[in-house]
């Protein structure tokens, strides 16, 4: 990636990151919803196939819930 590239990304990580968290904040979690932006922050990345993105984006979304289940147990 270009600097300048990196920092679009970087930027809609972010953007990402805080939409999810107030997602995460609702008392009823959609996983659809986090795994799809999850997924279009990650087709930003150029060269990467779909079926890799897709993987990618479901284990974070999986990663996501287990922390917030987590979280809710404590």
């Amino acid at each position: 990636l270009t600097p300048l590239q990196r920092e679009e990304f970087k930027i809609a990580g972010e953007r990402t990151a805080l939409e999810i968290r107030h997602l995460l904040r609702r008392t009823r979690v959609k996983i659809k919803k986090i795994f799809s932006l999850l997924l279009a922050w990650l087709r930003m990345l150029p060269g990467v196939g779909i079926f890799f993105l897709e993987q990618e984006a479901k284990i974070k979304a999986d990663k996501i819930l287990a922390l917030r289940e987590h979280e809710v147990d404590d």
